[in-house]
């Protein structure tokens, strides 16, 4: 009978896994007939704290029932584990049916676990789907997961064993539902050796000796939640504060590493819930707990209740990794995991193709609570130069995509992680902060407030959202909503509005299209967008109401502002508050650049100074006006002394000074020095105790690249305050400034020698990395490659990194460091240790040739060697493809830019006069309107 039975469910599961088989395309998503309510989780380590073991045993019971008549089959999820066998109970614990092994279905491509049954399940009965299983403590970083690192005191391996489920990992720890909408309750159990101890998202309620060494770990039941924000850490970890409370866990010997990051945490944790008007317990949770690893896949994840972060995010060593940088590295983190705890956690997307509506929530607040908490860090006016113009760039791509996705076109695992980007992070952020700034911050809060009140531990969907934005938003705006939040969420990229001046000054007209960056690459340039208009003018600069207004409504071809009186200037976006960029007329513009021009800058508002900078960059990259042009408009700069600006303006530059061969950079230099008059007046190379967090960010990037370009003075002062910090007594510069410091140094004759000692001296590891870095900005080049790179650097990434520093921080000596390279290239191969690696490096050099000499001399050579590299020719042959690209489009784009600088610093030269630039900015605005 037993046989016969298992032949029949042989052929049963042969004839499912054929039909699955010939389906056009697989099924990904579960049928929902099946939902549980609780795991009952157990798994246990086989080996002790020095071998944990590559197996793990696993036992689960879940709790479950149906709605649905006729249900004889369960699916659900499972991934890399063997079921050893599985049976199914009623509520009583009487045993329905004994499933055997061999009766499972798995279907690989979709994960999809189908478990058979004799008779159906009966409608809203209570069952127990129990598996005992194996599974595998993974190599990558995904489900659950091994890593390791050498005590410091000792030198012996210690192990850490821990989880990331997220995305559709969890199925591989165990067989669950793994979806975000199918949420459950979870009671999880670790078996461990002695020696290590366990945390998970709740608290631990009992530990249990099961003898031999071995203990078993029982956590509480955690509050209802997705399969991917279960979490465990197995370790010798130690935890500072409250572990019924507040916790963050670490190695011991960095216990004093993480004093900064806990003090943030419980600073942030208040912040989070005065911000949300709920507590976290009030979530159901009454545990936080952060723990650190050498390795991971991301910088964190928020499990509830067991935050995880790449170690560098949270710890923090005196006099090495405590500069503001690290600090507001650490600020936003916590910050952004903590808002996840309601965003994502305690109100969960309904599937993948959501992701923003956690993921730009968290980055949101983690900007705005982070400034609110810390606001020497100015994160209001950072979050337009590293967040908002660095999508821009993204989102102007035939790659990028529309925050909110079809859920029919997020179905395999290729998909789901597709939706993780920066649109669904940075974008969703930006269009959040519009929203906010639109509304006005009471009505922005008590809509999410009375979102997340409304959804607690429910799933949910854009327009659940939308509701409450609509409930909250001001009535006396005259907009379509749903039109609005559609064009902005649903379809991808965003508008260019292009303004212009007549009837005396006195009439502004507004035109919309897309904005591109490569109008034939594929996208839809037709789209467009409901755009919300704030502005501020010469008599009304009034840069602090982001108060629409009005909407340029995308059906509207010309949106007009009438002024009363006649205006020198406009500026569109206020703060950048808005999702756009802004072409202005050249009259427009001209009288923007004076205004910039003054003492004040015509009280134009930082972040729209950024903007104009970053705008100008990218229109001129796609060929609405010349790069020559916006050089020009630079030139305002000269008494522009403010990080956001100059941030902006650098984030660009570096694009176009990469394309300029070494004697245009010689020009460039000149100009360099002139824009950067008053700011380097006022910051020098020399910290200061009365610096601000931006002035220290300033210094560290104006000092970058003045001395990169050879400037006589920044490279004669930081030369001399290196002598004096050679004094035993001397302050060292402050870690955020402490590479570009001694980096400018080592280009100076000799100093390179002293920075390298200082190097083989150093033993913290961070601290090395740093030094080796600076060391090799050395101009020595030849040198420093023969006995640094060749015979003291350790591994092949510190001798790719000090190759591509040598000529990244030496621009101007590119030629002569290849050729040094190639003359001898068995010599670099053997160092690299792979042909492979060393047309990698190759190939990285040649992306900042500049010149069609450099490119005859990397095409004779690859024809000449090419068989040396095998297979990893094609990687030489398309770096060749990839110079003679950028050497056509530096040819084509700027020669104008070239002769500007040419003109502007030759000896007779006086610069451009105005009606030049005033003919040059016609006609390319001519040029740029008869393509509409």
């Amino acid at each position: 009978m037993t046989s016969c039975r298992s032949r029949f469910w042989l052929l049963a599961n042969l004839l499912l896994v054929a039909f699955i088989a010939t389906s056009e395309s697989a099924d990904y998503r579960l049928n929902l007939n099946v939902l549980p309510s609780l795991y009952n989780l157990t798994i246990g380590i086989r080996g002790d704290a020095d071998n944990p073991g590559a197996i793990f045993d696993g036992e689960v019971k879940i709790t479950l029932q149906t709605n649905h008549a006729d249900v004889y089959r369960i699916i659900l999820h499972a991934n890399s584990i063997e079921i050893e066998d599985s049976w199914l109970y009623n509520a009583a614990g009487d045993l329905v049916e004994h499933i055997v092994a061999a009766r499972l279905i798995y279907e690989q491509e979709t994960s999809k676990l189908t478990v058979p049954l004799a008779k159906a399940l009966a409608i809203s009965q209570i069952y127990i789907l129990h598996f005992k299983y194996t599974g595998k403590v993974s190599t990558d970083t995904a489900g659950l997961f091994a890593v390791s690192y050498v005590e410091e005191q000792t030198g012996k391996t210690k192990w850490v064993l821990l989880t990331e489920m997220q995305n559709i990992n969890a199925r591989r720890v165990f067989p669950c539902f793994d979806e975000p909408a199918i949420k459950a309750k979870f009671e999880v159990h670790i078996g461990r050796p002695s020696g290590f101890n366990a945390i998970s998202n709740t608290k631990l309620v009992e530990t249990t000796n099961e003898g031999n060494n071995r203990f078993t770990d029982h956590f509480d039941v955690t509050p209802i939640m997705s399969t991917y924000l279960l979490a465990f850490v197995i370790s010798e970890y130690r935890a500072r504060g409250n572990t019924s409370e507040l916790a963050i866990y670490t190695r011991p010997e960095f216990y004093n590493h993480t004093e900064f990051s806990y003090s943030v945490a419980q600073r942030a944790l208040p912040a989070c819930e005065n911000e949300f008007q709920t507590s976290y317990k009030a979530l159901g949770n009454e545990l936080l707990q952060y723990a650190t690893t050498p390795r991971f896949p991301h910088n964190s994840m928020e499990n509830w209740g067991l935050v995880i972060f790449k170690e560098r995010v949270v710890l923090e060593q005196k006099g090495y990794t405590d500069g503001w940088a690290q600090k507001e590295f650490t600020i936003r983190n916590i910050v952004h995991e903590n808002s996840h705890m309601w965003f994502g956690n305690s109100v969960t997307f309904k599937w993948w193709s959501y992701v923003w509506m956690q993921e730009g929530f968290a980055r949101f607040y983690e900007f705005l609570i982070g400034h609110k908490l810390y606001p020497e860090h100015q994160l209001d006016q950072q979050f337009v130069v590293r967040k908002v113009q660095h999508v821009l760039s993204t989102d102007a791509l035939n790659i990028t995509q529309p925050m909110t996705s079809p859920e029919s076109s997020i179905q395999t695992p290729a998909d789901i992680d597709y939706k993780f980007g920066s649109i669904s992070f940075a974008k969703a952020a930006c269009i959040i902060r519009m929203w906010r700034n639109l509304m006005g911050e009471a009505n922005f809060d008590m809509a999410i407030r009375s979102y997340l009140k409304h959804n607690h531990l429910g799933n949910v969907e854009p327009n659940d959202l939308f509701v409450y934005l609509k409930e909250y938003w001001p009535r006396n705006h005259i907009v379509n909503l749903d039109k609005f939040f559609s064009d902005f969420t649903e379809q991808p990229g965003y508008p260019v509005i292009m303004v212009n001046i007549s009837q005396e000054n006195r009439l502004i007209g507004l035109y919309q299209k897309r904005f591109l960056s490569n109008p034939g690459d594929g996208s839809d340039p037709s789209l467009r967008y409901t755009i919300p208009i704030t502005f501020a003018t010469n008599l009304d600069p009034n840069f602090k109401n982001l108060t629409p207004h009005m909407y340029f409504d995308k059906i509207v071809d010309v949106a007009l502002i009438h002024a009363k009186e006649p205006i020198d200037w406009i500026i569109l976006n206020i703060q950048q508050s808005n999702y756009y960029r802004v072409f202005y007329d050249t009259p427009i513009l001209r009288k923007i650049q004076e205004a910039l021009s003054k003492d004040g800058h015509g009280s134009i508002a930082v972040e729209n100074r950024a903007q104009l900078v970053n705008d100008l960059f990218n229109f001129a990259y796609v060929g609405m006006i010349d790069y020559a042009e916006v050089f020009q408009f630079l030139e305002y700069l000269s008494k522009e002394v403010e990080y956001i600006p100059w941030f902006a303006a650098y984030e660009s530059l570096q694009d176009v000074t990469r394309r300029l061969t070494p004697p245009q950079l010689n020009h460039f230099e000149k100009y360099l020095r002139d824009i950067t008059a008053a700011v380097y007046s006022k910051l020098g190379v020399l910290w200061r105790s009365e610096d601000t967090v931006l002035d220290v960010y300033n210094r560290d990037m104006q000092v970058a690249w003045l001395c990169r370009f050879k400037n006589f003075d920044c490279n004669k002062k930081v030369t001399h305050h290196f002598e004096e910090s050679l004094n035993a007594n001397s302050e060292k510069p402050s870690p955020d400034y402490r590479e570009t410091f001694y980096c400018a140094a080592a280009r100076s004759a000799g100093y390179d020698e002293i920075v390298f000692e200082i190097y083989l001296s150093e033993t913290n590891s961070n601290e090395r990395d740093l030094l080796w870095r600076s060391a090799s900005c050395t101009r020595n080049y030849r040198r420093h490659y023969q006995n640094a790179i060749l015979n003291n650097s350790t591994t092949v990434f510190q001798k790719t990194a000090g190759l591509a520093q040598m000529y990244q921080q030496n621009p101007d000596l590119i030629t002569d460091i290849y050729l040094m390279l190639t003359e001898e290239i068995e010599l670099l191969a053997e160092a690299l240790g792979s042909w492979s690696k060393t047309a990698d490096v190759l190939s990285n050099m040649a992306d900042y040739f500049t010149t069609r000499e450099q490119e005859t001399l990397f095409s004779d050579f690859i024809n000449k060697n090419y068989q040396l590299f095998g297979d990893s020719a094609e990687t030489l042959w398309t770096a060749l493809r990839t110079v003679n690209n950028n050497v056509q489009w530096a040819e084509q784009r700027l020669g104008k830019l070239v002769s500007f600088l040419e003109s502007r610093n030759g000896a007779a030269a006086v610069g451009l006069t105005l009606a030049t630039t005033l003919l040059m900015l016609m006609s390319s605005v001519v040029s740029f309107l008869l393509k509409l």
